[in-house]
């Protein structure tokens, strides 16, 4: 068994081929893989060999397992909890600077994960491991402590916070700050309320800094994070491009207190919040920003350039509505200084390329599951369009 190469950058793709089987044996490939908790994702696939004896997941289909059909990264981007692991976990690196290490083996015979889990499962025909890296050679990490600025900074080569965007994104050459803004540090505990003179303060650091091209910069969010991500394009003039991911045209549950003003908070209806499968699916629970002008962010003020990745799959939020919602304010102005990208069968969380798909998940905010929606396989293509469009954007606005 192979995998080519043994070790890459998290947003690449891998070749996986085992040879030496009996002609036209079945076969099932599984894959594991452990997060920062020691938590065990797995992912199987079944398989049968060609009249020589190989298997090449770069050209053959899956028979079954967690996917079927043509899918040569199925291995990595459908890794998901063990059966002995808490089914609505989503996979956490806290850790970037040290590799994900997947383990590879393959199994006579079509097994089920149970089979493959169990303590009296038979030895494998191989198995080998794989190395896949957040920080590229040369990267480096910087703990950042500035002014009331928390976060890390990440380099590129020569050049309860989530790490793992910035960490790829200078692996791809441009320098990222990992900016947290609650819940981390010495900052504040709870989404109360948010200033606009904190992400001031933290483009001023990244505009400060030796290695940092002058004089633009351009943020990315998710979530909250993506009406974040639009305000700051809006009210800071140095933020010359924006990524919103799935967010919200509002300022979405917590005041953001401007320099002579206040932009209140799109409130949330929890009556409206539906279980299913034991998730909270939160589709219907933000209120239509239309219905509170006053909270919408004047996105056609902004001098800046707008690129929006919205997955039609998603379950958290009415993503789409709040893109053609955005996208409207935009036209009326008359501007054409955005981008927008629809990802049919895309759930909320478009991550880089490769990361595992995660449906539900447990929130330590609500103390349960959500439902983030989309489906395995095209989720995780949209990731990869998703992050190769971005990296373009970004690369094209800022500098």
């Amino acid at each position: 068994m192979s995998i080519t190469p043994s070790s890459c950058l998290h947003d690449e793709p891998v070749q996986i081929r085992v040879e030496g089987l009996l002609p036209n044996q079945d076969v099932t490939l599984y894959s594991s893989m452990k997060d920062t908790r020691n938590v065990q994702y797995i992912s199987t696939a079944h398989y049968r060999a060609d009249s020589n004896g190989k298997v090449d997941v770069d050209t053959m289909e899956s028979l079954g397992g967690s996917y079927t059909g043509h899918f040569p990264m199925g291995l990595i981007g459908t890794l998901h909890p063990a059966p002995s692991e808490y089914k609505f976990t989503r996979f956490f690196k806290r850790d970037v600077v040290n590799p994900n290490i997947v383990e590879l083996s393959v199994y006579d015979g079509h097994l089920t994960e149970e089979e493959v889990c169990a303590p009296e499962c038979k030895k494998a025909l191989d198995s080998t491991m794989h190395e896949r890296h957040y920080m590229g050679p040369g990267v480096q990490r910087i703990p950042v402590r500035y002014g009331k600025v928390r976060g890390t900074l990440f380099l590129p080569a020569a050049g309860g916070l989530l790490e793992y965007r910035s960490a790829q994104l200078a692996s791809r050459g441009i320098a990222a700050l990992s900016l947290a803004f609650f819940a981390y540090d010495d900052l504040p505990k709870t989404l109360e309320e948010f200033n606009i003179s904190y992400f001031e303060e933290a483009v001023e650091f990244l505009l400060k800094h030796e290695k940092i091209m002058k004089p633009h910069v351009g943020a990315v969010g998710v979530s909250k994070g993506g009406d974040l991500v639009l305000s700051l394009a809006t009210y800071i003039p140095e933020v010359k491009a924006g990524v919103w991911i799935n967010g919200c045209n509002s300022n979405v549950q917590s005041a953001l207190k401007l320099r002579d003003s206040v932009l209140p908070g799109l409130e949330f209806d929890f009556g409206k919040i539906e279980i299913v499968n034991g998730s909270m699916d939160c589709f219907e629970i933000l209120h239509n920003p239309l219905d509170y002008p006053e909270t919408i962010i004047p996105i056609e003020k902004a001098d800046a350039d707008f690129l929006f990745l919205v997955g039609n799959g998603d379950r958290n939020w009415k993503s789409v509505m709040y893109c053609d919602q955005a996208i409207e304010r935009l036209k009326k102005a008359g501007r054409k200084n955005y981008e927008v990208h629809n990802y049919p069968g895309t759930g909320h969380l478009i991550e880089p390329p490769h990361s595992p798909f995660c449906g539900a998940s447990f929130h330590k905010v609500v103390r349960m599951p959500l439902v983030w929606g989309g489906k395995p396989q095209p989720h995780l293509m949209a990731q990869k369009h998703a992050w190769n469009t971005m990296l373009s954007f970004l690369r094209r606005c800022i500098r």
